[in-house]
């Protein structure tokens, strides 16, 4: 039974040593901040040229629905 208990024991700690090691790890921080810029810029472009976009999509939408309808 020691000998079980001696073995866990050692188990835990190692486990305990990975998870450590996982959590101090930021290697994916940069990838995340990267990410949350260039989201951020698209957004403040989006919201600076609303009105060509939005009518962008409005002659894209008319567009296919006109060519729906032509062929029906």
């Amino acid at each position: 039974m020691k000998k079980f208990m001696t073995k866990m024991y050692v188990k835990a700690m190692l486990a305990s040593k990975d998870v450590k090691a996982f959590i101090k790890n930021e290697q994916g921080d940069t990838n995340i901040i990267a990410i949350i810029l260039i989201l951020a810029i698209v957004i403040a472009l989006a919201i600076v040229f609303r009105s060509q976009l939005s009518a962008l999509f409005n002659r894209i939408w008319s567009g296919l629905f006109g060519q729906v309808d032509a062929n029906f």
